[in-house]
């Protein structure tokens, strides 16, 4: 039986979950806010460990990571379990299948070797929450980060210091899921009264484990569209994570009303100072912000590097941000 080390017990023998920010405090048969953790006689039972939900090979940009080795192919791998509530009632990989043959597994070493032999640059953990199967991500980024593949999450930033530290050795780039910047937009997207430190994480991560961030915001009319709350979500990502970061704004709704609330949020970010706002159009291409050249094409699924010389705009000099060595150093 597998039983975690991200705990903390308590002097009533009680344990305390430090996987994710609910840190729900577990005694013997409780289960977490997750549902995948559960209070054992010796310790946290991760009861998804080691369950795949999905395994594909992908353009990484895919997982609306634009600026993080453009054009290259990344094994996605995702477990079961999230730590919202409003995810556990809509997402897919809310609840581990109990038909049998659907619980499959995959071991961490086996899914590094499969990238490397399906040629892929990276393994990306995506599909579910990184902060429900921490011991298993750890696992994954630290084998395929021997294997010399770059890493990345797909996360809504819910995860503590602790798991941010154990995997921030291992961890190149973040696509993080920024549902509104106000207490009643995270309440009605996400089901959790306390957001905030989602933002302590990615400043973190950012700061000092230094890895890149793009950020995805999905507009919904009416709920997290809010002017006032989108310039201070704008502000936020220029000064603590860069003004080159990437925000993806996408419709979270169909219909007119959620396009209006795309093109007005990014008509604020670009007012903000972000110099990369992208939407949901295909085949958008990332221009210098100095000159307005061209610097990376994206058609049919398929990015190309074509205004860049080292880093930098080909016509101007301009120096880009992006992603593109796995020996970028890292303090």
């Amino acid at each position: 039986m597998q039983f975690t080390h991200f705990m903390t017990r308590t002097e009533d023998g009680a344990i305390h979950c430090n996987a994710c920010q609910w840190r729900c405090v577990l005694r013997p048969g409780e289960v977490g806010r997750c549902l995948m953790r559960k209070g054992g006689d010796e310790g946290i039972i991760p009861i998804n460990h080691g369950l795949i939900s999905a395994a594909t090979v992908s353009p990484i940009e895919e997982f609306r990571l634009w600026h993080f080795f453009p054009d290259s192919m990344v094994l996605a791998v995702g477990g079961w379990g999230y730590n919202f509530p409003v995810d556990q009632q809509r997402g897919a990989y809310a609840h581990i299948p109990q038909e049998p043959g659907k619980q499959r597994t995959l071991p961490a070493e086996k899914a590094a070797t499969f990238a490397l032999k399906q040629l892929c640059r990276g393994v990306i953990w995506a599909y579910s929450e990184p902060s429900v199967s921490p011991e298993y991500v750890l696992d994954l980024l630290k084998t395929s980060r021997a294997a010399s593949r770059y890493t990345a999450l797909v996360t809504t930033g819910f995860l503590t210091v602790e798991i941010l530290n154990k995997l921030g050795p291992y961890l190149h780039g973040i696509s993080l899921d920024v549902r509104g910047f106000g207490d009643v937009e995270y309440e009605r997207l996400a089901g959790v009264p306390k957001w905030r430190g989602i933002l302590g994480f990615a400043a973190l991560a950012r700061e000092r484990w230094k890895c890149h961030i793009e950020v995805t915001t999905r507009m919904h009319p009416g709920v997290n569209d809010d002017p006032d709350h989108l310039r201070q979500m704008v502000d936020w990502i220029r000064q603590k994570l860069g003004s080159q970061t990437p925000w993806h704004v996408l419709p979270g709704d169909a219909g007119s009303q959620a396009a209006a609330a795309v093109n007005r949020a990014r008509r604020i970010g670009h007012e903000g100072g972000l110099l990369f706002v992208y939407g949901p159009e295909p085949n958008q291409v990332t221009r210098c912000p100095a000159c307005q050249s061209t610097l990376i094409t994206r058609e049919n699924g398929v990015s190309r590097l074509i205004g860049l010389d080292n880093g930098r705009c080909a016509n101007c000099g301009f120096e880009v941000d992006l992603y593109l060595s796995i020996w970028r150093k890292k303090n």
